[in-house]
């Protein structure tokens, strides 16, 4: 974690290590109690994010390699077009739905 005594620097300095030291040992103690909080919340959006990243990354290779594979399916064995294109959709449309949920 950080060290809230020293990082402590929002926008325009309204705060510091110094006014933090100037608190009350209760109130030094709930304000890094507050911070810690912020700070993890901050980490669990972060890792959210990436792992959504990861997911979209990932759905997208998928989605890639199966429109190949129905591109050549479709020259090989025409027939089932409609059929392939219909998973390759349901595919996608899953996938995303995925990432909107995360």
């Amino acid at each position: 974690m950080f060290n809230t005594k020293t990082e402590l620097a929002p926008l325009g300095g309204a705060f510091s290590s110094n006014g933090l030291s100037q608190m009350s040992g209760s109130m030094q103690r709930q304000a890094g109690r507050e911070i810690e909080r912020v700070q993890a919340q901050a980490l669990v959006a972060d890792v959210r994010e990436q792992g959504r990243a990861f997911l979209t990354n990932t759905a997208l290779q998928n989605v890639g390699a199966l429109s190949a594979l129905e591109a050549h399916l479709i020259e090989v064995a025409p027939l089932g077009e409609a059929r392939y294109k219909h998973i390759v959709d349901s595919y996608a449309a899953g996938a995303a739905q995925a990432i909107a949920r995360w």
